[in-house]
């Protein structure tokens, strides 16, 4: 028997499992292929990040890193970046506030109280851009990575590179040679196989097989996931591609249920690898130089069984309750948006449009429901007649599951079907209305109107079901009033939508619109220099368009679409299009869901109740003002012009451009004392002295009252203490027992 590790890699969300790996588990075990354990590294590397021992050596790494900034007469722009990071979280107590933060997520009751929400959730963003610091500085976007900056995911060149992806990788080094590593030496597994789902996971599993492949040279490791595919398609010399996936002896590209097989069984005979459909074997691996191009094959879904979702380790994830995610489709019925370029596709924008029979998805739900009320239907899309069966079967045989799915916005829907769906357990739905301009409509071939759009939008928030929604600007031809419908319809229904906003497009090769540019009048087709993974296309619109185009984005349609913002946070929090937390808050809030977030917290605060400062305060000598600082805001500037130029920021580039950036100050002054305030966010504030000393009376919690008890002024206390709540410097003391 072949005993095999299934891993996930970093960095991904961490509320909750992803399901690739339980699809890959339950379908071997058809075959006979029981021995196979899941390994999400991702919550395993990042709790591991958490522990006393881990935060302590980490801490004293930043420290000692900050003095040694602190000493430099003339930094450099990267290492004014790491001064700028290591400003903003040194002063963080970690050790007492991440465990709280964990408590916060873990916990029903706290989970629900919105304040202490975002303080869990702003605890843990503030500890990636910590964690960042023993990688480059500001890498993290969250829990997602940066794709280009100081290095390019889409450049083969940095993949390959092991320095940088070992630099990228330095957070996580220590949880691989001290747990992941022992863990499969001592599982004793003869095949590892690693999926990546997302582009931002690719330096960390590149990393982490060499890490196997060095101290387990005997191991046969094989890559997959979506990200796999993603590179092989648009990688321009497949040669390259193997330089980047140097580590493994084989790749899985597309589907992965049957392939995996294939390699088990070759494996269990001591058999080669084989040459089969979808598996692209390393050249040193292959029997027989082959040259000719991948056989590409699309599996017959219907026979799958059920994911194996008990080999997740449930109790690690950021949430109150089990979440998981359910694909009983593959493709899109409608197959025809020009913008879409999903799959292994060659003559359509999707793969093959396949889904589950009804008794299937019901026989799946029956099982799943004994453990798991929350599910997601994670597919590109469900068809409205299925749904409506689905929806009358859920409430005939009284399941109790919440569920969502995204969906089309068919002129299908009636106010009775959408009151069946959330009678039936349906919680959320997310719909890309991508315009609300009916001329981009018709050219993105959506077969929607927009006066139908609004109408069945309305009808989903009255029954009940939150809408998150989804559109984009910069659509070939779009021009700023073309733009700007779309802010103003989504303006004009904001009481129908919950979350979601407008995006920014971005071309792609295999969409119909690089296929046919002169229909959209665009021109100079290209990959971006230096990306030879061309997942992104740059382009040029015709001369006389480019005056009204929203491609670029004016000042006023930049902040119409800032403003349409309802959530304070993106993925994988609460405000996220389809995560978890996200289900969770619409299950127990419903159609008051933006009210709960979106509360005043001063009015939430009273006289009496304890506040304490919700972040530090920092009083030291360095030489630039804060601001002033070569920061993130100061790389994307860099990015953005290079963007223009259709370049691309690469490790190749990158110091000569930092070597022609600038500050506004032409000379380094003497050190002198800024004192800051750190909200919890990561924001930094130079404030004059009297607001420090103000902030400072609360860094063990004072209440409003004892202030004044102490205040001569208490018309202007009174003030600015409430000016400190609203503008989140201060907040709720937390109870003791929440923070142990």
């Amino acid at each position: 028997m072949v005993k095999t590790a299934l891993i996930y890699p970093p960095i991904s969300d961490p509320t909750s499992g992803y399901h690739s790996l339980c699809c890959l588990a339950g379908y071997a075990r058809q075959f006979g292929f029981e021995d196979i354990d899941i390994i999400d590294s991702n919550i395993d590397a990042w709790l591991y990040n958490v522990t006393p021992e881990q935060i302590g050596t980490t801490m004293q790494y930043i420290n000692e890193r900050y003095a040694q900034l602190q000493a430099l007469e003339e930094p450099t722009p990267i290492e004014q970046m790491e001064l700028y990071y290591a400003l903003k979280v040194r002063g963080m107590n970690f050790a007492r506030e991440l465990p709280a933060a964990l408590h916060t997520f873990r916990d029903e009751t706290e989970f629900f109280d919105y304040r202490l929400y975002t303080s869990a959730v702003e605890t843990v963003m503030l500890w990636m851009d910590a964690l960042s610091l023993k990688g480059f500085p500001g890498q993290f976007r969250g829990f997602s990575l940066a794709t280009s900056g100081f290095f390019n995911i889409f450049s083969s060149l940095d993949m390959r590179d092991t320095r940088i992806t070992g630099v990228i990788s330095e957070p996580f080094a220590d949880y691989y040679r001290n747990e992941l590593i022992p863990g499969i030496i001592t599982g004793g597994y003869s095949l590892v196989g690693i999926s990546i789902t997302y582009v931002a996971q690719i330096p960390f599993a590149l990393s982490m097989a060499q890490h196997i492949r060095k101290s387990c040279p005997e191991i046969r490791i094989i890559f997959g996931g979506t990200a796999v595919s993603d590179y092989w398609k648009y990688i321009l010399n497949k040669n390259d591609f193997y330089a980047v996936f140097d580590s493994a002896d084989a790749c899985i590209i597309g589907e992965g249920e049957s392939a995996l097989v294939s390699i088990l069984q070759a494996m269990e005979h001591d058999r080669p690898l084989p040459a089969s459909p979808n598996i692209a074997l390393h050249p040193r691996v292959q029997a027989v130089s082959d040259t000719s191009p991948l056989e590409i094959k699309y599996e017959d879904i219907c026979s799958f069984p059920a994911p194996a979702y008990s080999k997740l380790p449930w109790e690690k994830y950021l949430s109150p309750y089990p979440f998981i995610y359910y694909s009983p489709s593959r493709g899109c019925y409608w197959n025809k948006c020009t913008f879409c370029d999903y799959g292994l596709n060659t003559d359509s924008p999707t793969s093959p449009w396949r889904q589950y029979p009804l008794d299937k998805i019901m026989e799946d739900l029956r099982m799943l429901a004994v453990t798991y009320k929350y599910i997601y239907f994670s597919v590109d899309v469900l068809s409205p007649a299925l749904l409506l069966k689905l929806a009358a079967a859920i409430l005939e045989e009284g399941l109790d599951i919440r569920w969502g799915a995204e969906i089309r916005l068919e002129e299908y829907w009636t106010p009775e079907r959408c009151d069946l769906l959330h009678q039936s357990g349906c919680t959320a739905i997310s719909v890309g209305f991508e315009s609300g301009n009916q001329r981009i409509l018709n050219l993105i071939h959506k077969g929607t109107k927009v006066d139908r759009l609004q109408e069945t939008i309305q009808m989903f928030s009255e029954a009940g079901i939150g809408v998150q929604i989804m559109g984009f600007t910069g659509f070939p031809t779009e021009t700023v009033d073309d733009a700007l419908s779309s802010v103003h319809f989504l303006q004009q229904n904001s009481r129908y939508w919950t979350f979601g906003g407008l995006g920014q497009f971005v071309l792609t090769k295999g969409a119909i619109i690089a296929k046919e540019p002169e229909r959209f009048r665009i021109q100079d087709i290209r990959p971006f220099e230096g990306e030879d993974v061309a997942w992104r296309l740059y382009y040029s619109e015709q001369e006389h368009l480019l005056a009204n185009s929203s491609r670029c984005g004016s000042k006023e349609l930049t902040e119409a679409k800032t403003s349409l913002r309802t959530n304070q946070f993106d993925r994988p929090w609460v405000g996220g299009v389809d995560t978890a937390h996200s289900m969770f808050y619409h299950d127990r809030f419903g159609s008051n869901i933006l009210e709960v977030i979106s509360g005043d917290n001063s009015a939430a605060a009273n006289e009496n109740e304890i506040m304490e400062l919700n972040g530090h305060l920092i009083e030291d000598h360095y030489y630039l003002p804060v601001h002033k600082l070569f920061n993130k805001k100061s790389l994307d500037n860099i990015l953005d012009a290079s963007d223009r130029e259709g370049k691309a920021v690469t490790a190749q580039n990158i110091t000569e451009l930092l070597g022609q950036w600038t500050s506004e100050h032409s000379s380094y002054p003497q050190p002198k004392e800024q004192q800051l305030f750190v909200r919890r966010d990561g924001t930094l504030f130079p404030f004059p002295v009297p607001m420090i000393e103000f902030l400072r009376k609360f860094e063990h919690g004072l209440s409003l009252t004892e202030l004044l008890e102490q205040s001569g002024q208490h018309e202007f206390h009174t003030k600015l203490w409430q000016h400190c709540i609203s503008s989140r410097f201060l907040r709720p003391k937390r109870p003791p027992a929440a923070e142990t």
